[in-house]
């Protein structure tokens, strides 16, 4: 098993060759630009795969592909609603879950049931270079994810694992603006969630404002998987001139608001964004972020090194560890058997003869 920093250097390393190997401007100029084939795994229950494909398809929401990105294959554990989503899509349904290699450019999972199987489901695409987006909340055991992030490290095939909150402006707007708080000393957070970690997007977007370096997370909650109160506690590391601080992160229902507040010794920042009650605003400005960085990874360029994807599954695993086994307790990020496992939201949802077929 490769290192975290060989993982760090490979998953550079495989987006700098990808850029270094397309042509010049002087020669995509004169070269007409064919779409990138994408393979949709997942695409009947509980996915991501009902908005993005109305964002990508000519038939879908803007009644363009706003991108440069086709959905040609797809592929999902209920034969009839991969049909349903072909016929609405134009696409072709394959047999098998792994029938889209040496036929599409690239492949995203879609969904939420599929997920503590879908290292097995990437693989064959992982292993034979195809650029691959992971679903949230990409794994289930860090063996498994392990597994997944070695193999692209040593193929240099891109890879992609977000929630959509973290493609917003916001979190990048939130890193440049939090200088203007000095030490911090508190952060607060609210995002509509009421399950674990699907819909929990505040975790990863604090994430990407604030940093991966996190000593201990705790979660407080009734059911993680239809919980009607949620609230982590992340404990983020000092670093030279910052002491240790908590964010203190709340799943509310009812509300599609996302709201973060930074406390610090010299002032505070705060960002809020509720989301439209257009619904072709919303697909534009809420979910199309994360498609735009999709096809980047698609073309060659990791969206994040490969490093940051196994420090974001640790730390919401990590909650998962805290209520289930720890009773809400702080626990240190690092403590969590690499073989442990939360409770599935469909247990058996996959028929894993699949996998020797």
């Amino acid at each position: 098993m490769l290192d975290r920093r060989t993982l760090l250097t490979a998953g550079a390393a495989a987006g700098l060759t990808a850029g270094l190997s397309k042509c010049s401007p002087a020669e995509a100029s004169r070269t007409p630009r064919r779409k990138i084939r994408v393979g949709a795994l997942n695409v009947g229950a509980y996915t991501f795969w009902g908005i993005w494909a109305r964002i990508l398809s000519p038939g879908g929401t803007f009644g363009t592909g706003l991108l440069n990105m086709e959905i040609t294959h797809c592929w999902d554990v209920n034969r009839e609603l991969a049909e349903k989503f072909a016929a609405e899509h134009d696409c072709q349904v394959v047999d098998r879950y792994d029938g889209m290699v040496g036929e599409v450019d690239a492949v995203a999972f879609g969904g939420l049931y599929e997920v503590p199987w879908q290292h097995r489901l990437a693989r064959p695409y992982v292993d034979a270079g195809v650029p691959t987006y992971l679903s949230r909340p990409f794994s289930y055991r860090l063996r498994d994810i392990d597994s997944i992030l070695d193999l692209a490290a040593k193929r240099g095939t891109p890879l992609m694992a977000t929630s959509c909150q973290e493609h917003l402006y916001q979190a990048t707007h939130l890193q440049q603006q939090v200088k203007n708080c000095g030490v911090i000393k508190s952060v607060h957070g609210l995002c509509r969630s009421d399950e674990y970690p699907a819909h929990f997007h505040i975790q990863w977007f604090i994430l990407k404002a604030l940093g991966y370096e996190i000593d201990k997370v705790s979660l407080l909650t009734d059911d993680e998987r239809k919980a009607s109160y949620l609230q982590e506690t992340m404990l983020f590391k000092a670093q030279q001139g910052q002491p240790a601080f908590a964010a203190a992160l709340h799943g509310v229902t009812g509300s599609h608001a996302l709201y973060l507040k930074i406390m610090g010794d010299q002032g505070s920042e705060t960002i809020t964004m509720d989301r439209s009650t257009d619904r072709k605003e919303e697909l534009y400005s809420y979910f199309a972020p994360q498609l735009v960085d999709m096809q980047r990874t698609f073309e060659g360029h990791n969206y994040q090194p490969l490093d940051v994807i196994r420090k974001k599954t640790e730390v919401f695993l990590t909650g998962y560890h805290s209520h289930l086994e720890k009773h809400g307790a702080l626990v240190p990020v690092g403590s969590v058997p690499v073989d442990w496992s939360p409770r599935y939201f469909k247990p058996g949802w996959i028929d894993e003869s699949m996998f020797s077929a």
